[in-house]
């Protein structure tokens, strides 16, 4: 029987099985080497690091974000495409902190970079509006998605005392009960009106 052999795309698949499975920490190079049955430096051989494999299973989870079938109008474009982006991340577990500890430059993320500023250069910002507010988009949802995929206690909203903190009292059950889904939609709007009211403003 002819043993397969395996090539880059295998390894990066195995690694997003394995990151699915048991988590970010679980994932290293020994890690999927084992769990392909495979030497260490067969592995090495195909993703040369684990900064590497962790850019390649980035590629791969920006890849998941579809770019067909947008809206028409650059506003609605640039808000949906970033829900895609955070879909996307929560697709995979962990998947935020995948993409935010790498410095991608594929083709996928460059093709969703250019959705982007695109759009909000067809809004008639400036260029440096338009760079800034994509970043910020950028930050913002895989900052919610990590938040949103972190394994947290129960609430301790009843130690925050009124005559201490009179104003986390106030908002308390929000800090528990309103939704990343509801929090990203507000900061992809509040970008987008930002960016738009800083170049009427020029």
């Amino acid at each position: 029987m002819i043993k397969k052999r395996h090539n880059r795309d295998d390894v990066v698949r195995e690694a997003l099985a394995m990151l699915d499975e048991a988590g970010i920490e679980a994932v290293t190079l020994r890690g999927v080497a084992k769990r392909m049955g495979l030497h260490l430096n067969s592995v090495s051989f195909q993703v040369e690091s684990k900064a590497r494999l962790f850019e390649l299973m980035a590629e791969v989870i920006l890849g998941e974000l579809s770019l067909n079938d947008l809206p028409e109008n650059a506003r609605e474009r640039i808000a949906e495409v970033t829900r895609r982006l955070r879909r996307a991340m929560l697709s995979h577990r962990d998947g935020g902190r995948v993409v935010s500890g790498t410095h991608t430059a594929d083709v996928n993320a460059l093709h969703f970079a250019e959705v982007m500023i695109s759009a909000f250069l067809e809004l008639g910002v400036s260029d440096v509006v338009a760079a800034r507010a994509s970043v910020a988009l950028h930050c913002l949802i895989i900052g919610l998605v990590e938040e949103e995929q972190v394994t947290r206690p129960n609430s301790r909203r009843d130690q925050i005392r009124p005559d201490d903190y009179p104003g986390l009292a106030h908002i308390g059950r929000l800090l528990d009960d309103d939704s990343y889904t509801e929090r990203a939609e507000f900061g992809i709007e509040a970008i987008i009106n930002q960016a738009v009211l800083t170049s009427i403003a020029r």
